[in-house]
């Protein structure tokens, strides 16, 4: 089963394609009913009082401008067509790159490390990071003292007791805190702003009808949220069992919930 990599964060798609055929097929019906009333016209005029000849070039001009409508616009969805497939082809080049993606779901292989990235707004003091499995349950959590600027954070792939977890899909979740260990609340009471980041390597390509999606083992990631590439040539390979994000950070590991 394919998960999202956007379990917490919505993301509005339009369909373009639906819409140029609407366009098109308004502009043809447009078109067709002009012809309609231009020959309706033609025929049903009085002989003895015909169409001004400055009327009839108006009508014929507006007749081109309608023709024209429908040219551009088929113009336009071949043109996207195209820009459609490039795309597609463009992204069988991601297979084996290291790319970030906005996302909280990451793909955990058995044996390896699961990377994210995550910034909280400058004034929180510390923040709960925690592991939740697909099922819900939080299998690893810890507290880091130290969330200034864009922070890093590597998963070992085990729990707070230091046993393995399936390979599977897990999710980030960040908690800011305050200095009571309270959710963290500004002086107006408003809530402080998170925003977190998946890391991966990319295994294969999906093309599906509205967009393109990238494949972190089962994890599914859209295209339009990617927000760094390394190709597989310039990409450094990651390993290790580090837990926390930039070096020196004073962090402390609490027990799974």
């Amino acid at each position: 089963m394919t998960v999202s990599s956007l379990t917490n964060i919505g993301l509005q798609t339009s369909n373009q394609n639906a819409s140029s055929s609407q366009s098109a097929a308004s502009l043809s019906q447009n078109f067709d009913t002009f012809l309609t009333l231009l020959t309706t016209q033609l025929k049903n005029q009085d002989p003895t009082s015909p169409m001004e000849s400055d009327k009839f070039t108006d009508q014929l001009s507006q007749f081109a401008q309608v023709e024209q409508g429908i040219q551009t616009n088929k113009n336009l969805e071949n043109l996207l067509t195209m820009q459609g497939q490039q795309r597609q082809l463009s992204a069988l080049s991601y297979v084996g790159a290291q790319i970030e993606a906005v996302g909280d779901t990451n793909w955990h292989r058995a044996g390896e490390t699961m990377d994210f990235k995550y910034s909280i707004s400058p004034e929180v003091p510390s923040a709960q990071l925690q592991i939740v499995d697909q099922d819900g349950k939080t299998v690893y959590s810890e507290t880091v003292t130290d969330v200034s600027g864009v922070q890093s954070f590597t998963w070992n792939g085990k729990d707070n007791s230091g046993t393995d977890q399936e390979e599977g899909a897990y999710t980030l979740v960040v908690k800011p805190l305050g200095d009571d260990g309270d959710t963290f609340k500004d002086s107006k009471g408003k809530a402080a702003t998170v925003s977190i980041g998946i890391v991966g390597k990319v295994d294969s390509v999906d093309i599906g009808d509205d967009d393109i999606y990238l494949r972190i083992g089962d994890v599914s990631v859209p295209f339009a949220t990617l927000t760094n590439v390394k190709l597989a040539s310039n990409s450094d390979e990651n390993s290790g069992t580090g837990s926390t994000g930039n070096e020196g950070d004073d962090t402390a590991t609490d027990d799974a919930a």
